[in-house]
């Protein structure tokens, strides 16, 4: 008889744990599924030559090409030259023929990179005086 109380509840401690994690994965599952996607309003503001500005939205796909400080048609690599690849709610510098192209390390910027770093994120190529920013909705 001493057995029964012990077998209940081990069998209470194993429902419980089971019913911890279907829980946690139903949490999970609906986060994801929930959660705004990267690029969800938000857009990409280039600033080029003195002081112009393209505004582009996070979910349009494009590449975006400045030439000695104006917007061209194609790459050529003459020139001062930056390629801006935006792709998938993500902007990266895919191309640019500046010295030591510091501009193309900085890496691909979205909405979530942008809220790691205060609301704000830049990629700068600040010898042809190019540069990329997220600008959420909230913004």
């Amino acid at each position: 008889m001493e057995h029964e109380p012990k077998k209940n509840r081990i069998r209470i401690n194993l429902l419980l744990a089971l019913g911890a994690l279907l829980f946690a994965a139903a949490t999970i599952v609906l986060w994801f599924l929930l959660r705004p996607k990267p690029g969800a309003g938000g857009s990409f503001v280039i600033r080029y030559g003195n002081g112009e500005t393209l505004t582009v939205p996070a979910d349009e796909t494009r590449t975006v090409v400045i030439r000695d400080g104006k917007l061209v048609d194609e790459a050529t690599g003459e020139g001062d030259e930056n390629v801006i690849r935006i792709e998938n709610g993500e902007a990266w510098m895919e191309e640019a023929n500046c010295p030591h192209r510091e501009c193309m390390k900085q890496g691909r910027m979205n909405e979530e990179t942008a809220n790691r770093v205060m609301s704000v994120m830049w990629i700068v190529c600040a010898p042809h005086r190019v540069s990329i920013e997220y600008v959420g909705n909230g913004k």
